[in-house]
């Protein structure tokens, strides 16, 4: 049931880590926090990489209706980008 229901199964793998000894719990939430860590990176850089092609296209006159739709941004974080190219 825990395999079907996200919400359990995080509780049951709270339970365990909580169970281990603490050498082997430290362990467990160092490995916790680098994939967190690495989740956000990548995130970090999933954001970056759009903000980079809204920019290309800006300069390429690229209407903001097409950008929005490619990159996911918002009119207002495409607005600001097509300031900064301006400047």
């Amino acid at each position: 049931m825990a395999e079907q229901e996200p919400i359990l199964k995080k509780a049951v793998d709270i339970l365990r880590a909580a169970s281990l000894d603490p050498e082997t719990r430290m362990q467990y939430e160092a490995r916790e926090k680098a994939l967190k860590d690495i989740v956000s990176i990548r995130g970090d850089g999933i954001e970056e990489g759009k903000i980079e092609m809204a920019r290309n296209l800006l300069k390429e006159g690229v209407e903001i209706q097409i950008i929005m739709r490619t990159s996911g941004l918002s009119r207002e974080e495409i607005e600001k980008l097509a300031k900064e190219l301006n400047n």
